[in-house]
């Protein structure tokens, strides 16, 4: 969520709340107030644009965007011709398309601040504080959650009964299905679109529409059994177009719907799979298993609590990061999952290697996106962004290669000549926390030698900056706190 990629344009969330943007902007969707397309990045600044409070998180889908600021509003741009945008639709055509991201009303949503958003093909979903979930958009899928085919240009709340009074926790949309994780307990319930199992709601579903095959279609919440997930708690969820995928607390990674390319990572044997398959665990990503999974198009990133990245899928695009997918006769399928060598990663020397660690990844269309604990992004493939293939070229890199983006892609910070980074959070050295220490602790700067390791404990020097950072609401849910670079682990 701290980077979004839609039909030829990306999102980033910059380190202080800031959006940049670039790429196609036909319908309005780069939210700068033209129709112009912008090869160079924009910067969407908070105190400008989304009246002084700082983006927390940002979701697009075709030609529409959406974030959450960090009081807990939600604001959406872009295309807005089937209510997409949850604003009612003006008369005239020209008034469909939204050039400027624009605040929904809190009381819309139950007066309950926003603490996701997760946006389909045509609709959206908003996660609040409370707990519930809140759909609008193009509903003919079954996709809004409320068992009936509609079309909705306001919120509407999804009976909290549907998910047995359970709190929700994250919230995940593919093209036209939906993930919901409760907040504690680790259950999740899917709906909507089924044609290829990505509901993982089974095949025996028998409450169809007439002229579809009976598992066509999941009309309302459906609560997928744990015995299907091996017994397992879920803790992260992901949607692509077509297929889902989830993370157990054992860091087992599990997948269902479309294998066309393998984007389920199941392997050649398996075409659609109507139930979640287990990929791997530990056995396969290293100790501990895997931290969170991103479904892109047609590929998929895992992000291992070692912080190494995985990919499967297409790869035609390079979008794997990985030269011998490129082959465009096998659609450049990878059959298992294969590790991401760092080396690769160009322009990956940093001051520390801490700041390289891999926090959040993204896959997008043709494209994957990873943000460092330093808040550097490196993007691979080469999706629909004229920018990202100039940056390739640049590098002298072909499309597979992980580059890094510039810090000028992000925008200069105000009277600074530093660069803005992306995400939320960023690693402190160890060296610039003992500095810290020493310059607002006299006690320690005064006739003090240099300090070593062992007088000041690394759990101490974390403690002291885990709490001055940004810190997202108590209610956050483990997967959405992984969204944000804040896994706690970390």
């Amino acid at each position: 969520m701290a980077v979004a990629t839609g039909r030829d344009f990306a999102v980033i969330v910059t380190e202080d709340g800031n959006i940049c943007t670039s790429g196609d902007n036909m319908y309005g969707q780069l939210g700068v107030g033209d129709f112009v397309r912008h090869e160079e990045p924009c910067l969407l600044k908070h105190v400008d644009t989304f009246g002084g409070h700082e983006v927390v998180m940002v979701a697009v889908a075709g030609f529409m965007c959406a974030c959450v600021t960090k009081d807990g509003s939600l604001w959406t741009w872009g295309e807005n011709t089937i209510g997409v945008l949850g604003q009612p639709m003006a008369a005239p055509v020209t008034e469909h398309l939204q050039s400027r991201p624009r605040r929904l009303c809190m009381s819309l949503h139950g007066d309950s601040p926003v603490l996701m958003v997760a946006c389909g093909e045509n609709f959206v979903l908003v996660l609040t504080i409370s707990g519930e979930i809140w759909s609008f958009g193009q509903g003919m899928r079954y996709e809004l959650g409320h068992g009936i085919r509609e079309t909705s240009t306001v919120p509407k709340r999804i009976d909290p009964a549907a998910f047995d009074n359970a709190k929700i926790g994250m919230i995940a949309a593919g093209r036209r299905h939906c993930l919901a994780l409760s907040k504690t307990g680790g259950r999740v319930w899917s709906w909507g679109l089924n044609s290829m199992g990505q509901t993982g709601a089974g095949s025996e579903y028998v409450e169809g529409d007439p002229g579809y095959p009976p598992w066509w279609f999941v009309r309302v919440p459906t609560l997928i059994p744990a015995a299907v997930l091996g017994g397992g708690s879920v803790v992260f969820v992901s949607c692509g177009p077509d297929f889902s995928a989830l993370v157990t607390v054992d860091g087992v990674v599990w997948a269902c719907g479309s294998n066309a390319y393998n984007e389920c990572g199941l392997g050649d044997n398996v075409d659609d799979s109507h139930v979640f398959q287990r990929v791997g665990g530990e056995e396969y990503f290293g100790a501990g298993g895997v931290r969170m999974v991103s479904c892109g198009s047609s590929h998929t990133i895992l992000l291992a609590k070692d912080n190494t990245v995985w990919t499967y899928g297409c790869g035609a695009h390079g979008e794997l990061a990985s030269a011998y997918t490129t082959d465009a006769l096998a659609v450049g399928a990878s059959r298992r999952p294969h590790r991401v060598d760092f080396s690769i990663f160009h322009n990956s020397d940093s001051e520390g290697s801490q700041d390289n660690d891999i926090v959040v990844v993204t896959a997008g269309r043709q494209c994957s996106f990873a943000i460092t604990s330093g808040g550097s992004v490196y993007l691979w493939g080469s999706g629909h962004n004229r920018m990202f293939r100039d940056l390739q070229k640049a590098y002298n890199q072909p499309t597979w290669v992980p580059c890094m983006l510039p810090a000028r892609v992000l925008g200069l910070a105000d009277n600074s000549v530093e660069n803005a980074r992306a995400g939320r959070w960023h690693y402190i050295h160890h060296d610039a926390m003992i500095a810290f220490i020493m310059g607002t602790q006299p006690g320690f700067a005064v006739n003090t030698p240099r300090p070593s390791n062992s007088m000041f404990p690394g759990e101490m020097l974390r403690g002291l900056f885990r709490g001055m950072r940004f810190a997202p609401r108590q209610q956050t849910s483990h997967g959405t706190r992984a969204l944000l670079g804040l896994e706690d682990d970390q």
